[in-house]
């Protein structure tokens, strides 16, 4: 559980860094839900979020979920 929530912690801060102001991670060991604040998320920042989940965990592709909210 600990686990979980430090990768969360840092997951969150590394998409953050790509210039989203907020952000939030939900994590289980077989699945990512990521709720990010954007005006319209562009296709090359949905791959760098995916990227960032995908190093930091090894959790599939699929298994991410994206979420935008205004």
């Amino acid at each position: 559980m600990a686990k979980s929530i430090e990768t969360e912690g840092k997951i969150e801060n590394l998409v953050k860094s790509k210039g989203f102001s907020e952000c939030m991670v939900y994590y289980d060991t077989e699945r990512v839900d990521v709720i990010v604040k954007t005006n319209g998320l562009l296709s090359n920042e949905a791959a760098q979020i995916k990227d960032i989940i995908v190093r930091e965990t090894g959790v599939d592709d699929k298994n991410i979920s994206i979420v935008e909210i205004n």
